[in-house]
């Protein structure tokens, strides 16, 4: 089973593609709904399995913490499904502040902590596919590729591939 779900991280691009396409297509549906849950959970997985693998093959592996990452995306998977199930998620602006009252206070915190920890996951990933390709190029394209996913896939999907195949130059016998 582990073997499996090791696949989803070496998928190719057109079918993470494909099934964001089909996910638009019976979004309304209860079908695109139990689908939609089956792809982030999916999408959870590969996350966390990308970042993990890639960070066990960087040499100096002090410029990031693999801890935090792993904190930081509990802490977003948590968040969304508290918010989710509890209140079916929610809409604050300047009209209806009011009618949150006092978890107004606790929402806004909570989500501007949401939104840097989800900048911060694809800053690993990023940072982790620059190192590992010893490239010069910016980390900043892969940060862009991963924030405008069905697009950026396309570029991101193939140097995961690439990287998470390549053996290692040394052999420990």
């Amino acid at each position: 089973m582990k073997d499996q779900l090791n696949n989803i991280l070496t998928v190719k691009p057109w079918i993470i593609f494909l099934s964001i396409i089909i996910l638009s297509i019976f979004s309304e549906t209860m079908i695109g709904i139990v689908l939609m849950i089956i792809w982030i959970c999916l999408f959870t997985y590969w996350t966390l399995g990308v970042g993990e693998k890639l960070y066990n093959k960087l040499n100096d592996k002090s410029i990031l913490n693999l801890k935090r990452f792993k904190i930081q995306i509990g802490f977003v998977v948590t968040y969304l499904l508290i918010v989710f199930l509890t209140v079916g998620g929610y809409e604050i602006n300047n009209e209806n502040i009011a009618e949150y009252g006092w978890k107004a206070w606790l929402i806004i915190p909570l989500h501007l902590i949401l939104m840097y920890y989800m900048i911060h996951t694809i800053y690993f990933l990023s940072r982790c596919i620059t190192t590992l390709r010893n490239q010069k190029e910016g980390y900043g394209w892969y940060m862009l590729g991963f924030w405008f996913f069905p697009i950026g896939i396309w570029i991101i999907q193939p140097k995961i591939i690439e990287l998470l195949n390549e053996k290692p130059a040394y052999n420990n016998i």
